[in-house]
């Protein structure tokens, strides 16, 4: 059970306190109006003596009263008829709801939940309250009969003293008719006290002394009191005393309690009591029958965990019973003041009339009767005994068996001996003399089981109980359990009175309480939790289910369980509120896993309750947790019936909001919502666009960045400007808001996933937005009392809008599958600058259902809104973010909307998408300024790749130019070529709505494979101001680059002066082909070197597989102008363009020619020391080849593929060195050229020779090693060594040595002799150092031998 505010014994003690009835004149009631109470009102408050008073049993030993209470009724109050009962049981539930008591939640821990529970129920008390108030005696006790009669006359009454007798008479009328009628009294000469009531304001103070004597001379002192009250007249603004000030309104509480009946039963109440048709078997029957139709007894309890159906006559029965007891509170007292004409001075006469009341009357009075019924108990005793005798002597025929009570009639008559033995023990109980009580009780159930009296059995046996249990002394019996549960269940079902059974059970279980006793008050709960009441069942099931949380351990499910037993109980008895209070409190017991059925139980019922109580938020919620993901057991027929009856609901609800309700279903996955500051756009020129537009372009790279950074850098004006991201994503860092411009499209793309088993319809989909000119606040919704002031706007709201500062496209239809996700893409465009918030997505949302007839139940479904919810990038930077789950703050769903800016559009027509190594291709780039109104100052390009881009004017589409010179001067720039390119300048901007088209040239990578190239266009434009300094477009493509040719060779000295130059061209092509290639052109770049063409071949066609092998002679001669020279070589066999070369200083070769030399390695520079030089470093020899291939196209047509490879030999030439070098020098000596008819293996003898320039011995070692393709690329085969591999020789001071080596080849072609290693011998470290030749490289050409001159 609950925790009460009472203890025990004070609650047993008022719920049976002595009743006194109070019967005034008129002039006396008309005195006491003047504050707003009568007469029995006004003493009310003081009905508890606030000090102890005693008196003396029969046994003449001392009885102290403790807290004493005095329960006033009017003569004429009758108990309330069964539907105000009702209507107060029901209101006294409902207001005590929002009782709040401090400290009101007890903590309970256990292996598997972690609970905070109410330790009080406020409303099961005032239900307590109340109904022991309500309710009246029966016949069979004389506890709340009436003890006194307070008779009260003012002295205002032109004849005091003929006016109590006539109140005398009235009530001696009464309590003498036959048959009796209410109000019941204890007993015939009943306890009369007499006031008479002074006004002080108004009355005559010597008539009310001399009426005053007179009144105790007639009926005695101690019989009689003068109480003056109204010292202060009505309306007085200012008292005579500063007590006056600040009176207190000690009535509010009791005219409370009372104003609700008092106002339905007033024209009662003025009735006499001649007009009353009521008999005490009629009141009786009243009450028994006051909580048996506390509601509609017929109404059938489904059970709380079977099928949710809508339709069932359970939850139909729940909408439409007790329709008004919803859980509004009693309506309040009036705010009259009460108590105006008193004074603190009138309250210290009221308590001493009612101290003086009670010490010198009432308690003499129950002296003298308990005295009396003590003789006449002793006295039957001794009769009783004295007729047993016989019985015991000669025995009887009477069974043995134990006498079960049967329902007849009782026949006891009010001078039997059990009724004397009950109105003993009921006027000793009532003034707290528990042990004679006791006996009295005790010794009337031994006489009246024999009787066979079943009420006035189970009433005695109630009392035995409750006044062993006040005892509270150690000779007391232990507290006998049986007899209250054996009255229980008499008078619930032999007696068929369940309101004394109910009151059985508030005491009992009171008791048991306290003794810890919680599996008894638990039994004794459930008994009368029965389906008769539904208000009484759910408090007692609910008061049953906080025992079991006193159990030791707790018994957390049983709770949980009886908790919605009684919450159902609730909802049958019309307190909605109270059964949303159950369901509230064991919903996290329920959201445990293994419990779904039950939880979706729940939430159903909350969602539907607080939907019927207008709590929209409440329901929301409820009704949002029956579609949680994690739910797999409903199937497609009950999710349904859910969604049904949700969508129903939210249409109720929707009538009175204004803003959209969060919907359920679909989830949104926020992990996968992207921003995209960019319009899906199409080509107007029938190219690609730029494909930065896309959601799956990446801008998570930091070559964006970088690239951006690179053009800010040619701009000081641009220094401090942040980096421009147009896609926002979970991967980006979104610690900045995203820069969105005025009348451009901002594109949102995510995912949202079926998490039911029926398909759904999003139809009117669009994105949520919040508008603010002042910048971003965190609601969610605006007001229209708050529009105006923080100057915002939303389109969360069920009304449409005109005029708003944001436009958004709305996709008509989205069907999702069951168990599905579907990717949604929508698009706003801000009109006005300002601050925008994406707050979620605001759609129609039905369910695609098989059933025509379900289908129409709800043909346009409901508009609602998901909300989004993102969080920035996991946080791993410091210690206390690596132990919590720590997140990053992100801004990509609120846009700073600045004003309207040029916007370029980029489209590339065409672009290749596959190449050949050093292939070179052109596309153009149109650039399109969108702006009807402002123009583009200057573009600029940065791209990854730079050595393979160059730009020239869109008429310039020819790739070569031609000349009639085969040797010329470069008379070109060699600048160092810059990585930015500028498309379009200040001097030249691009006016609004204008086109500018420039053409790009693209050259393959020499390595096969994948070539991503990605673009960055900068524009900036005088409109542009902070924070969008500029802007980006972005895009990337990507190139397979298949093989070509391999162009390779390398330098041999021959002597001062000259040069061979050896050249491979191999068709490296993967694949079997038919396609050839061409070489067109081979040309030399230098300023020092004269090349000559030593090869006569006639053939300049490769196929698959073959090679073509070329030998050059170069010369150095004296440059006095120190200008580059170019020497062009033509390659084809075409004699038709054999005088007309290939300018290779004309763009764009000479841009590409600028770029290689811009990057190539400075080792292969003879001059380091001019590497300060702003030029880039000249190499000594550049070769440039240009190569063809005829292919055809998709169209069946011929078109030429033109490549371009450039390579910078390395020259070594013969040098003073070093060290090791000049130590020790050696040199191969074998003839260049050798033709060979390959019949047998030719054999070339190579001469070594070594000389030893230090006079000191040194110890050699020479090792012959076979180069393989992967130590030198170079060479297309290499040479085999005979004989042995590894030798040490050992040079004397100043020796000469000659070795003879021999090379062995099998067949013909270019092969290095370079694969010959000499080391020294270093003893001391036991180690070797490599010696370097005079001659860094050794080539020898084997030709075949024609068979004309074999």
């Amino acid at each position: 059970m609950a925790q009460t505010k009472k203890s025990v014994s004070e609650f047993i003690q008022d719920a049976f306190c002595p009743t006194i009835a109070v019967l005034c004149s008129y002039d006396a009631e008309s005195i006491c109006r003047k504050n707003n109470l009568t007469f029995a009102e006004l003493i009310q408050p003081f009905c508890r003596l606030p000090s102890e008073v005693s008196y003396r049993d029969p046994s003449n030993n001392l009885i102290t009263l403790k807290n004493l209470r005095l329960e006033i009724k009017d003569f004429n109050s009758l108990p309330p008829q069964n539907t105000l009962a009702k209507k107060l049981l029901n209101d006294s539930v409902s207001s005590a709801l929002n009782s709040s008591i401090a400290n009101n939640e007890r903590e309970i821990h256990t292996e598997q939940y972690d609970l905070n529970i109410k330790n009080t129920t406020p409303w099961f008390d005032a239900w307590r309250d109340c109904f022991l108030r309500i309710t009246y005696n029966g016949e069979h006790e004389f506890l709340k009969n009436y003890l006194a009669c307070i008779m009260v006359v003012s002295t205002s009454h032109l004849d005091p003293m003929d006016a109590f007798a006539k109140l005398v008479q009235q009530q001696a009328l009464q309590q003498q008719q036959s048959p009796a009628k209410l109000p019941k009294w204890f007993m015939a000469n009943i306890y009369k006290y007499f006031v008479l009531l002074h006004d002080v304001t108004e009355g005559e103070e010597s008539k009310a002394v001399s009426v005053f004597a007179d009144l105790k001379q007639q009926y005695g002192a101690g019989n009689c009191h003068l109480l003056q009250i109204n010292s202060k007249r009505a309306g007085q603004t200012s008292g005579e005393t500063s007590e006056t000030t600040n009176m207190p309104d000690p009535w509010r509480l009791y005219v409370k309690q009372s104003s609700s009946s008092t106002t339905n039963t007033q024209e009662q109440q003025s009735n006499t009591i001649s007009k009353q048709e009521n008999s005490i078997s009629d009141s009786l029957s009243n009450l028994t029958e006051l909580i048996d139709q506390e509601l509609n007894l017929n109404s059938s309890i489904s059970h709380p965990l079977g099928s949710f159906d809508p339709s069932s006559s359970d939850m139909t029965s729940i909408t439409t019973t007790d329709e008004g007891y919803d859980g509004a509170s009693v309506n309040n007292a009036s705010t009259i003041i009460h108590g105006a004409c008193l004074t603190l001075s009138d309250h210290d006469r009221i308590h001493v009339f009612m101290n003086e009341f009670v010490t010198k009357g009432l308690l003499l009075w129950v002296e003298t009767n308990l005295k009396s019924f003590n003789e006449q108990i002793t006295s039957r005793r001794g009769i009783t005994k004295f007729f047993s005798m016989p019985k015991k002597l000669f025995g009887s025929n009477t069974s043995t068996s134990k006498s079960v009570p049967s329902t007849s009639s009782s026949s006891l008559t009010n001078d039997s001996m059990e009724i004397v033995l009950r109105r003993a023990g009921d006027l000793a109980f009532l003034f707290q003399n528990y042990e004679f009580a006791y006996n009295s009780y005790y010794t009337a159930k031994r006489d009246l089981s024999r009787d066979q009296a079943p009420t006035f059995y189970a009433g005695v046996l109630e009392m035995c109980c409750l006044a062993n249990f006040m005892q509270e002394s150690p000779a007391s019996k232990a507290y006998p359990t049986q007899y209250m549960d054996e009255a229980i269940e008499i008078y619930a079902n032999a007696s068929r009175l369940p309101i004394f059974a109910t009151r059985c059970v508030l005491m009992s279980t009171e008791i048991l309480k306290s003794r810890e006793a919680y599996d008894q008050a638990v039994q004794q709960f459930l008994k009368l939790s029965q389906e008769d009441s539904d208000l009484r069942g759910a408090l007692f099931l609910e008061q049953a289910s906080h025992c079991f949380l006193n159990y030791r351990p707790p018994f957390i499910r049983k709770y949980s369980f009886y908790m919605v037993i009684a919450g159902h109980r609730f909802l049958k008895a019309g307190q909605r509120v109270h059964a949303l209070r159950c369901y509230n409190d064991i919903l996290t017991i329920y959201e445990k896993p293994n419990w779904t059925l039950a939880l979706d139980h729940v939430n159903f019922t909350l969602g539907k309750q607080s939907a019927l109580l207008n709590h929209s938020n409440d329901a929301i919620r409820s009704f949002n947790a029956l579609f949680t993901p994690n739910n797999r057991i409903q199937n497609a027929q009950q999710q349904i019936n859910f969604f049904k009856e949700y969508l129903t609901v939210f249409n109720q609800l929707t009538n009175s909001q204004t803003t959209l309700p969060e919907l359920p279903v679909p989830i949104v996955d926020n992990s996968t919502i992207k921003i995209l500051l960019a319009s899906s756009q199409q080509a107007q020129m029938g190219g690609h666009i730029a494909n930065c537009n896309e959601f799956d372009f990446d801008e998570t790279r930091e070559i964006w960045s970088d690239l951006e950074r690179t053009i800010i850098a040619h701009d000081r004006r641009a220094s401090g400007t942040r980096t421009q991201i147009n896609l926002f994503t979970n991967r980006t860092h979104n610690q900045q808001h995203p820069i969105a411009v005025a009348n451009e499209t901002v594109r949102v793309e995510f995912y949202v996933r079926n998490i039911l088993q029926v398909p759904l319809l999003l139809s009117e989909v669009q994105i949520l937005w919040k508008h603010s000119v002042t910048g971003w606040k965190r609601k969610t919704s605006v007001s229209a009392e708050t529009a105006d002031v923080f100057h915002e706007h939303t389109n969360d709201t069920l009304t449409k809008q005109n005029d708003q500062p944001v436009e958004c496209d709305i996709v008509s239809d989205c069907v999702i599958f069951p168990n599905d996700t579907s990717k949604i893409e929508l698009s706003l465009r801000p009109l006005q600058p300002g601050y925008v918030t994406i707050l979620g997505i605001c759609y129609r949302l039905n369910v695609l259902v098989q059933n025509i007839s379900d289908q129409t139940t709800w043909p346009y479904g409901i508009m609602g809104k998901t909300l989004f919810h993102v969080k920035g990038i996991r946080l791993n930077s410091n210690r206390k973010e690596r132990l919590n789950v720590m997140y990053g703050i992100d801004k990509r769903l609120e846009l700073q909307v600045v004003p309207e800016a040029p916007l370029l559009h980029i489209e590339f027509s065409p672009i290749p998408t596959a190449m050949f190594c050093g292939e070179i291709q052109s596309c153009l780039i149109h650039l399109i300024n969108r702006s009807p109104t402002h123009a583009i100052n200057r573009i600029r390009l940065a791209i990854n790749q730079p050595n393979f881009i160059t730009v020239s004017s869109s008429n310039d589409d020819s790739l070569f130019t031609y000349t009639n010179e085969s040797q010329s001067i470069w008379n070109h720039s060699l600048s160092q070529q810059s990585s930015v390119l500028t498309l379009v300048n200040h001097h030249h901007p691009l006016q609004a709505n204008s086109t500018r088209t420039v053409r790009l040239w693209l050259r393959a990578s020499h390595l096969a494979g994948e070539m991503n190239v990605d673009f960055l266009f900068l524009y900036e434009s005088d409109v542009f101001q902070q924070p969008l300094r500029h802007r980006t477009v972005k895009h990337s493509s990507l190139f397979i680059i298949t093989h070509s040719i391999g162009f390779n060779t390398q330098t041999q000295s021959t002597g001062l002066g000259e040069l061979m130059l050896p050249v491979q061209i191999d068709n490296l092509m993967t694949t079997p082909n038919t396609l050839s290639i061409n070489i067109q052109q081979l040309s030399c770049i230098s300023k020092n070197w004269h090349i000559h063409n030593l090869s006569f071949n006639s053939k300049n066609s490769i196929r698959y597989g073959e090679n073509l092998s070329l030998l050059f002679k170069c010369t150095q001669g004296e440059n006095e102008n120190d200008s580059l020279h170019m020497k062009h070589i033509y390659l084809s066999t075409d004699e038709t363009t054999k005088d007309k070369f290939i300018d290779i200083s004309q763009n764009p070769i000479g841009d590409f020619f600028r770029r290689f030399i811009s990057n190539i390695d400075s080792i292969h520079s003879t001059n380091r020391h001019k590497q300060s030089n702003p030029l880039p470093p000249i190499p000594p020899i550049s070769l440039v080849l240009l190569w063809q291939i005829a292919m055809s196209n998709q169209l069946g047509q011929i078109e030429l593929r033109h490549g371009l490879h450039i390579i910078s030999p390395s020259i070594d030439l013969p040098n003073t060195q070093s060290g090791l070098d000049e130590i020790i020098q050696y040199e191969l000596i074998y003839p260049p050229v050798i033709e060979h008819l390959f019949t047998k293996t030719l054999f070339l003898p190579v001469q070594l020779k070594v000389f030893n320039r230090s006079n000191e011995q040194i110890d050699l070692q020479l090792q012959l090693i076979r180069s393989s393709l992967d130590s030198d690329p170079l060479l297309s085969s290499c040479c085999l060594w005979s004989g042995m591999t590894e030798q040490f020789l050992h040079l004397s001071a100043y020796e000469h040595l000659s070795l003879t080596l021999h090379a062995c080849f099998f067949k013909p072609g270019f092969y290095s002799l370079g694969n010959i290693t000499l080391a020294m011998i270093d003893k001391i470290h036991s180690t070797t150092i490599p010696i370097k030749s005079n001659t860094h490289n050794y080539f020898v050409d084997i030709r075949t031998l024609p068979s004309s001159l074999s």
